[in-house]
């Protein structure tokens, strides 16, 4: 025969279970997602002075970044199956229709599951900037985050200003820009 007090146990346990993954979550989410496999090395501002790396895109199409020279560049690194970065990447869409001409937004995918997956994602999110594979030589630029999403802020100048690990508003990348812009 159950008692109870054995119920109470029971439901107490269940509670406490629920409320450890529900923190888990919220955690997870205002922060970012880690990234596994072999050791990683910190990321640090002086591992990416200039705009000097080419990526290619979801299309293969192979661009180089120095053509942003002169303007403001977020560099979003970022993946299809991380919940902070799908959650940033409707702000980087309309901050690159709003700044258009004056801001590039690139977006660099560590495309765990392959080129077609982050394409087909940015098709369906219906991202308007381009996105491309994190690749060697990006992490020859910029380290290899610990955690994502991982943002760079690079001026008109290509020097990086600010590093950004995980989710942030819209606002806070708009007061970045406007900054930057008038830098």
């Amino acid at each position: 025969m159950i008692t109870n007090s054995h119920t109470q146990k029971v439901l107490r346990l269940t509670m406490k279970t629920i409320l450890s993954l529900m923190l888990a979550t919220f955690v997870l989410a205002s922060t970012g997602c880690g990234q596994s496999g072999s050791k990683q090395e910190a990321v640090k501002v002086s591992d990416a002075k200039k705009l000097n790396f080419t990526y290619q895109t979801t299309d293969g199409q192979t661009v180089d970044a120095r053509q942003y020279y002169g303007k403001v560049v977020i560099v979003d690194i970022w993946d299809t199956w991380c919940g902070p970065c799908k959650k940033g990447i409707p702000h980087f869409i309309d901050l690159y229709e709003e700044y258009q001409g004056q801001v590039e937004i690139v977006g660099l995918a560590f495309g765990r599951y392959g080129a077609p997956k982050v394409k087909e994602f940015a098709d369906q999110m219906k991202i308007n900037y381009p996105n491309g594979i994190f690749s060697e030589e990006a992490a020859a630029q910029f380290g290899r985050p610990r955690s994502i999403p991982t943002c760079f802020i690079i001026d008109k100048n290509g020097e990086i200003t600010e590093t950004v690990v995980g989710y942030r508003p819209k606002e806070f990348f708009q007061e970045k820009i406007q900054t930057l812009l008038k830098s």
